[in-house]
């Protein structure tokens, strides 16, 4: 009876040992890879754990720190699939990276592999050692010498840029010499005649310079305003050199002045500020009638007067 016990007993042990033999026999079917041992910093490293399984009932657990010396993972993500013999196959993909330089080893996973309600012991993958660098290593590229430093020729340019900024500017001053020096009018005469002979031979002077071209339309055109400004303010006592066209006009209008005269008026003044800022150049003929027009506004405006004296 002992020898059938005995005998039972063995027999059990070893369908035991078959059965466990079975379940984790595929043990040796698990595959870790990686793509690549050589990074830079903050290459990524595709980490793939493979292992075949004989059925579906199985399970993996995998266990995965929370964080690991040295590196970074930054995606991970896994499950169970077929392969084309019809074995299945359970797949786990880690992505991580590093920003320390150096070599490092990343570290063994652990799992288990469970069926129904029979887990393997804790098992673990392989380490893998990971070179991090700052930049790829030409293994081809032969050393250099290190050679001395090249003396490089400098000019100073800081008294060329002076001489130049005193040059511009000297440059500068005389055009503005100019410039002051032509917008200078020539002052009218002021004789010890009353206001209406001095512009009445103002007149006559411009005439005969303009018949001469011996001024240049803008300051004919200028003096000729200038002589009726300074009659006007001779006359009622004001000053008028500072005075715009339109302020002029409206002074003029107060004296009822012919409709024909006003409009002349308006055509001779209009004419001199076409020339002074638009650079019109009107002809002998305009110039002249110009001059007609004002003498013509100085008699009438002398005549109004005299009759109300």
């Amino acid at each position: 009876m002992k020898k059938f016990y005995n005998t039972y007993f063995k027999t059990f042990i070893i369908i035991l040992v078959l059965l466990m033999n079975g379940i984790f026999s595929f043990s040796q079917a698990v595959r870790s890879t990686v793509d690549k041992k050589d990074i830079l910093i903050g290459e990524r490293i595709n980490y793939v754990l493979t292992i075949d399984l004989p059925s579906a009932e199985y399970a993996v657990n995998l266990v995965i720190p929370d964080s690991i010396p040295h590196f970074e993972i930054l995606q991970k993500n896994g499950g169970n699939g077929k392969t084309q013999a019809g074995a299945d196959v359970w797949q786990y993909t880690i992505i991580f990276t590093s920003f320390d330089s150096g070599t490092f080893t990343f570290p063994g996973l652990a799992y288990r592999i469970s069926h129904l309600n029979t887990a393997s012991q804790l098992l673990s993958t392989d380490q893998i050692k990971v070179n991090v660098g700052y930049m790829a290593l030409d293994k081809g590229e032969q050393p250099r010498d290190i050679k001395t430093i090249i003396e490089v020729a400098y000019t100073d340019y800081f008294w060329v840029i002076v001489g130049v900024g005193i040059l511009l500017l000297l440059i500068l001053l005389y055009f503005l010499y100019r410039y002051f020096q032509k917008k200078k009018k020539d002052p009218i005469v002021i004789s010890s005649k009353g206001a209406y002979e001095e512009a009445m031979q103002a007149l006559a002077e411009l005439r005969k310079l303009n018949e001469q071209g011996g001024l240049v339309v803008k300051e004919y055109h200028t003096k000729l305003a200038d002589v009726l400004r300074i009659y006007y303010g001779k006359t009622f006592n004001q000053n008028y050199q500072n005075k715009t066209t339109q302020e002029i006009l409206s002074k003029l209008r107060s004296h009822e002045l012919k409709a024909e005269t006003a409009t002349h008026a308006i055509e001779a003044l209009a004419t001199g500020d076409a020339v002074k800022f638009a650079k019109y150049h009107p002809s002998f003929t305009e110039n002249e009638a110009a001059l007609n027009y004002l003498k013509t506004v100085i008699e009438e405006i002398e005549t109004s007067r005299t009759k109300k004296d």
